[in-house]
């Protein structure tokens, strides 16, 4: 017995010795970090990151220090989002593709309260469905998305962080698949709309039925043949007729497209996609986590935008 006990007291000591060691060492990293420039290129601190165990997004320390070092005009402006592989996510796991959409909606609200907090984005357009969606997937699995689509809208209508944050919402789309949805959908919309609809500090947009073709498409049918001006910003942005016939012609250019388990636009606001920087994140959306999400605005801050030049 006594012999354990030593035993025991030996084994405790080398626990504590090692996790002073373990405090130690982070210190010095955390101190190493913050002696660099937030404009390295983002590669140069891929060490750092690794030794603090970032890659998984699980690091609370790592994402404190990205805070941190982000101003307010560090972020950018309109963030365009497609939140991708609910579905997957779902069919891992034995649920539901409903049970899947569920989550991600979870995930959305999670997004928006880092995005729209303290004020550093004003607008975020979210990809919630396309037109090829409507007309293409199964009747059940569409059935359970817009349940998933009424109960979040609806949730919308009485959200306190909306009011406070003074966030509009709305839903833009292709007319004739709007007219596609059930009637549930389209009055949870209509109440969460008219709720928000006297904000315009910020703005979240979702497009259901939607298609980047197609709106630059149906913009050139209406756009007089021969009679716009062309005028671009330095920015790169058009100030034209054209861009007034947009479905989402009022909103400003994204900056930064973000989009989960896949590295493609899929026809996702073409025209307004000109000149953004791209994230993609190597996982499914019911997985993201506040630190992907600063890790994105770090990614973000961190790059040089040239729009063209």
């Amino acid at each position: 017995f006594t012999h354990n006990m030593e035993q025991s007291s030996e084994i405790s000591t080398t626990i504590i010795d090692n996790l002073i060691k373990a405090k130690k060492f982070r210190n010095s990293v955390i101190t190493r970090f913050k002696s660099r420039s937030k404009f390295e290129p983002l590669n140069a601190r891929q060490s750092v990151w690794n030794t603090l165990g970032t890659l998984n997004g699980q690091s609370p320390i790592a994402m404190s220090l990205m805070k941190q070092e982000l101003s307010k005009s560090d972020y950018p402006q309109h963030i365009g989002l497609i939140p991708d592989g609910n579905q997957r996510w779902a069919k891992d796991r034995d649920l539901t593709v409903g049970e899947g959409y569920a989550t991600g909606a979870e995930k959305i609200k999670m997004f928006r309260r880092l995005a729209f907090k303290n004020e550093p984005v004003n607008t975020v357009s979210v990809f919630l469905l396309s037109t090829e969606n409507i007309k293409r997937r199964p009747q059940g699995e569409l059935q359970q998305l817009y349940g998933v689509f009424s109960s979040f809208f609806d949730g919308i209508r009485n959200n306190d962080r909306v009011h406070d944050n003074n966030i509009r919402h709305e839903v833009r789309g292709n007319e004739e698949a709007i007219n596609m949805l059930p009637d549930n959908v389209t009055e949870a919309i209509n109440d969460m709309e008219e709720a928000t609809e006297e904000y315009d500090e910020n703005k979240m947009v979702f497009l259901l039925g939607y298609s980047g073709r197609d709106e630059i498409i149906n913009a050139a049918r209406d756009t007089p043949r021969g009679q716009v001006d062309i005028q671009i910003t330095d920015e790169g942005e058009d100030e034209t007729e054209f861009r007034e016939n947009l479905l989402l012609g009022d909103l400003p250019d994204i900056d930064l497209m973000l989009r989960t388990s896949e590295r493609r636009i899929s026809n996702f606001m073409l025209y307004e996609n000109a000149y953004s920087e791209m994230v993609f994140v190597d996982k499914f959306w019911p997985d993201y986590t506040t630190a992907d999400f600063y890790e994105a605005m770090y990614s973000y801050a961190n790059r040089s935008r040239r729009f063209g030049v």
